[in-house]
């Protein structure tokens, strides 16, 4: 349940970050990209939608250019939250997290959420 609600507000982030976050408009603005984050099992997942600078989400398991697949809830709600990169790291050598589809557009990704959340200047 608890990586079903961290799911769920990453959206919300994403999308308000599209709408107030100068940095990350101009990062996404010609993007067009599903990106999927779920668990192995398929029980738990939700897609990100980038399309041409507007975000959307779907709760599920669906289609997508890339999957981040966590082995099992707890670990990836643990890496998640934890705000290490070094977890996030640690959790692809482990094979605790696996990346399937295009890489590039994972690394793409990931970029749009250490833009989304840098501090910006006030």
């Amino acid at each position: 349940m608890k990586f079903k609600l961290l799911l769920y507000l990453l959206s919300v982030k994403l999308r308000g970050a599209s709408k107030k976050n100068p940095a990350f408009i101009k990062y996404i603005k010609d993007k067009n990209l599903k990106a999927q984050i779920k668990t192995a099992d398929n029980s738990q997942g939700r897609l990100y939608i980038f399309n041409r600078g507007k975000v959307s989400s779907v709760p599920g398991v669906h289609e997508a250019d890339f999957a981040m697949v966590w082995d099992d809830p707890e670990t990836a709600f643990k890496v998640m939250t934890s705000g290490n990169e070094e977890a996030s790291l640690a959790a692809l050598t482990e094979r605790k997290l696996v990346v399937d589809g295009n890489f590039k557009d994972f690394a793409w990704f990931s970029k749009a959420l250490s833009i989304m959340t840098a501090k910006q200047a006030s």
